[in-house]
């Protein structure tokens, strides 16, 4: 007999279930609505960084991350994680 293993649903990080629930869609409606002279497009640009900002600061909380890496991530210095200068592909 095969024993199946469920796991509970309520330990699912907050970060995840924000991800999942909130809809860029909805924030991009609220921004044009306060900001009517916004095209729907930059409204959606600031709607999907509002979103994946908040997605950061939230899995930044849950996970346990070197306090370098968390700095350069408040800091908006992304380019050093994907700086591939050495790289030898590249040269």
């Amino acid at each position: 007999m095969t024993k199946i293993v469920k796991f509970p649903k309520d330990k699912i990080e907050y970060s995840d279930r924000f991800f999942r629930k909130v809809d860029p869609k909805a924030v991009t409606h609220c921004i044009r609505m306060s900001n009517p002279k916004l095209s729907a497009k930059v409204a959606h640009a600031i709607a999907l960084a509002l979103v994946y900002t908040t997605y950061v600061e939230l899995v930044l909380d849950e996970e346990k991350i070197p306090q370098d890496i968390v700095d350069k991530v408040r800091n908006n210095d992304f380019q050093s994680f994907i700086d591939n200068s050495h790289d030898k592909r590249l040269n």
